[in-house]
């Protein structure tokens, strides 16, 4: 189960607040630091776009990083931190079968 997660990018709707990286980082043991997250905010345009870019092993196998809520013990789905952690819905969630970031 924890396989079948696909994460698909709307580079659109990011704004740069790097929460997903707070949220990847959050789970690794250790300080806290963003710099070491499986997901990257490039600056593109001199700063004036912000695109997510996601390592390859995150695109790969689900990390296994997600946050624990009462609510989420109902929930048949399991969605990753940095996804959760996205206010602006730049990154979701799709079944592996379906093919993300055309």
């Amino acid at each position: 189960m924890t396989n079948a997660i696909n994460i698909k990018i709307i580079a659109d709707n990011c704004r740069g607040c790097r929460r997903c990286q707070l949220a990847c980082s959050w789970h690794d043991p250790g300080p806290l630091n963003p710099r070491l997250a499986g997901i990257t905010i490039l600056r593109l345009d001199d700063g004036a776009t912000d695109y997510p870019l996601i390592n390859m092993e995150c695109l790969e196998r689900f990390c296994g990083k997600q946050n624990r809520r009462p609510e989420d013990a109902t929930i048949d789905r399991i969605t990753p931190a940095c996804v959760d952690a996205c206010l602006f819905g730049a990154l979701e969630c799709l079944p592996m079968e379906e093919n993300a970031n055309e």
